[in-house]
């Protein structure tokens, strides 16, 4: 059996939090309605990774625990060389205080390294370089770190794990900036034994009161309360047998735990009941593949994302607030555009109100009653205030009422007094009557305009044909009823549909065509209606004679109305021009063709649109199509083109304009190509353009003076093949 957790609780990220993530091998995703994949990441890191989201979904910063960069990938000055490490399970995680322009940036050392936990600051006006670098916090802290909101949803805890102890140090980021001083509980196991321990990640649920842990070389999961007014942990259960842990995770609602294993499992457990047995006995096996499984982490969408590595595709697990298999791991849910995830991704923050309170509908004459939920033993008061502009009504409480006394919907508010803060929800209650039904007056309708009934605003309906739906489908004449309820009474209605009308006749010809010049009159059809034409034109027959899309329409003495599109194509007669008669030379050929519309008719007989030319004589066509005929004819001559091939012996490239080139001269040849060489015999120009000389030069250098041979190939029109050769002089 499935069971699904369905609570709604108010959700939103924080404005920092980054709607688009880089991960990964230069993976990067951005959150909408969609999930768009951007493909503007250039930078690589295999384990954890820090984003601060920009405006519009954009990077501000990125972090993988060794640099920092902004948006566009350039390294920000002084942060090349972090305290950090890449190799990290939560490598970075960067935040700014609501109410500061600071910005800092949190990073841990790998397992084996020795820097732990340090911090670094930017001015937020101008983050081009950190004001601070590398500011050491704990040294010997593991690679867990994590962020949640205090009680008084301005300020942050920092929490991370101290390693060789059961220490959990706790630092507050408030408006004043970073508190450096921390609240250290100890709770829970020591963190030591196999290195492997420091690895692994650390996660506060939504609420900010609980928090779970995973040990990788022990393959434990561990979690514990968490107070968010004085930074303690409490209340420690170990759970075992999760080989390689490393990823963990809760749903929107913190009722399940997710934890991810490098050996390729994903476990889910349910911490309803907050006891070893109930939560070990829930242990359900979501996947398990031969791959390694890195970061989990809770999207935007409330999904929670699974970092597969070196994998082209984000795992997802779709509905992570259902126990059991019903929450449907997806393994391949985003593709990444060819970019690959490795074990990290970005974390993000959440803050949710735990406390609500349900409006509603209430019959005018009773009294309304309002209850706060939540734990409203943190809360210090509460103050109801009941209407807006004016103000009925105020109480004080976490359980109020109120008598309104007219039908409207009024705006109630709960101002929270907690944590030397103020927070406030606002909800509406509706004041009710009996149901007004109104099915309007007797109609009659055209077939296509036919408005189907509605009775009016109801909970419960019931028409003459039995039906209960708050629409009733006119099909026909006839009387209609209907009787509508809500909890304060109801109330009925008749109408009768006395005619349902067919649309005006209507006929424009098929789509067409006509030749330049020609014209064609379009029929409306009927002198007793009103034609409109697209011209507003009101005339029965319309003439044409250009191409466009020609509408009608026409409406009857029911006003009913019917329309109807006509296109118009106009064709031209055909051109053709075959040129001037002309000689070519032997071996030359040449091809005449034809671009115009039509049915082409040549003097050969040929009804191709071309026609190649390769002897002399009369060349003829004739092209007909359907708007007229085009002829035209050229006559070709041939004759023996002797091929010219002459060579200068001497130039003076000294750019004084006269025979600064070598430039053979060339005449009659189908194929040319020339090539010249020093007296070493190396190859310094090569040309097939007959138009291209050398200019004494080479790779940008000028040549010395002296003797130089070329060698030219070239093919005469009969496709005979020819060689020179000979010596140029260059002279400077």
């Amino acid at each position: 059996m499935t069971l699904v957790l369905l609570i709604t609780l108010s959700t939103s990220v924080l404005a920092q939090s980054p709607m688009s993530w880089y991960f990964g091998k230069r993976a990067s995703i951005s959150f909408g309605n969609t999930i768009t994949v951007l493909n503007n990441n250039s930078i690589t890191t295999p384990e954890g990774c820090a984003v601060l989201g920009g405006p519009q979904n954009s990077v501000r910063l990125f972090c993988n625990g060794d640099q920092l960069w902004d948006g566009s990938g350039t390294i920000i000055n002084g942060c090349s060389n972090l305290n950090g490490s890449m190799n990290s399970s939560q490598a970075s995680v960067i935040y700014s205080p609501k109410n500061s322009d600071s910005i800092y940036v949190f990073v841990t050392d790998q397992y084996n390294g020795s820097n732990g936990l340090s911090y670094s600051s930017l001015d937020g006006a101008n983050s081009i370089y950190a004001t601070r670098v590398n500011v050491p916090l704990l040294t010997n802290a593991t690679e867990k770190i994590t962020l949640t909101r205090h009680c008084d949803y301005r300020s942050q805890w920092l929490i991370t794990h101290e390693w060789n102890s059961n220490a959990f140090y706790a630092y507050i980021i408030g408006d004043k900036g970073f508190e450096p001083d921390p609240v250290i509980t100890h709770s829970g196991s020591v963190h030591n034994g196999n290195t492997l321990n420091k690895k692994g990640c650390m996660k506060v649920n939504i609420d900010g009161d609980k928090l779970a842990l995973v040990k990788m070389y022990d393959g434990t999961l561990e979690l514990f309360k968490f107070d968010n007014v004085h930074g303690k942990l409490s209340d420690p259960i170990l759970i075992s047998g999760i080989p390689d842990a490393y990823g963990v995770e809760f749903d929107k609602v913190g009722n399940i735990v997710y934890v991810s294993t490098a050996s390729g499992q994903i476990f889910q457990y349910s911490i309803i009941n907050w006891n070893y047995n109930d939560i070990n006995a829930s242990k359900q096996v979501i996947s398990s593949q031969p791959e390694l499984l890195g970061s989990l982490q809770l999207g935007p969408d409330f999904k929670v994302y699974v970092s597969r590595d070196n994998a082209l595709y984000l795992g997802r697990i779709e509905s992570p607030y259902i126990l059991g298999t019903g929450c449907a791991y997806n393994s391949t849910a985003v593709y990444l555009g060819g970019n690959r995830c490795e074990a990290g991704l970005p974390q993000m923050f959440y803050t949710r109100n735990n406390y609500n309170f349900e409006g509603g509908k209430v019959c005018l004459g009773d009294t309304s009653f309002f209850e706060l939920s939540g734990d409203t033993a943190r809360l210090d008061s509460a103050k109801w205030i009941f209407g807006k502009n004016p103000v009925l009504g105020t109480a004080m409480g976490f359980t109020s009422e109120y008598l309104f006394t007219t039908k409207e919907v009024f705006e109630i508010k709960c101002i929270l007094y907690h944590c030397d803060t103020t927070d406030t929800l606002i909800n509406y209650q509706e004041i009710l009557g009996p149901p007004n039904a109104n099915l309007g007056i007797d109609t009659s309708y055209c077939i296509n305009d036919i408005k189907d009934l509605f009775a009016g605003v109801a909970e419960d309906y019931l028409w003459d044909d039995s039906s209960t739906m708050d629409i009733r489908v006119i099909t026909e004449p006839g009387i209609y009823w209907v009787r509508i309820t809500n909890q304060c009474g109801e109330d009925s209605d008749t109408v009768e549909i006395k005619n349902i009308y067919p649309i005006p006749p209507i006929g424009l010809p098929p789509d067409t065509a006509i030749c330049f010049g020609d014209s064609i009159i379009l029929d409306a059809g009927n002198d007793s209606l009103i034609n409109v034409w697209q011209s507003m034109d009101t005339s029965r027959y319309y003439t044409v004679n250009s191409a466009n899309y020609y509408s009608l329409m026409i409406t009857d003495y029911y006003n009913c109305v019917a329309v109807d599109n006509f296109n118009l194509t106009i064709n031209y007669p055909p051109e053709i021009d075959l040129g001037e008669d002309s000689t070519l030379c032997i071996g030359k050929e040449l091809t005449f063709n034809g671009s115009t519309h039509g049915d082409y008719l040549w003097q050969n007989g040929s009804v191709s649109n071309s026609m190649p030319v390769k002897e002399a004589g009369v060349y003829f066509v004739e092209v007909t199509n359907e708007c007229g005929t085009a002829m035209d004819s050229c006559e070709i001559f041939y004759e023996d083109c002797d091929q010219i091939i002459w060579v200068p012996n001497a130039f003076t490239p000294n750019g004084d304009g006269n025979n600064d080139a070598f430039l053979p001269y060339i005449n009659n040849v189908d194929f040319y190509n020339i090539v010249i060489f020093n007296r070493w015999g190396k190859l310094v120009f090569e040309s097939s353009n007959n138009t291209i000389g050398w200019d004494g030069n080479y790779n940008g250098k000028k040549s010395v003076e002296g003797v130089y041979t070329w060698r030219i190939k070239y093919t005469n029109f009969t496709g005979e093949n020819f060689t020179k050769f000979g010596y140029v002089v260059l002279y400077r």
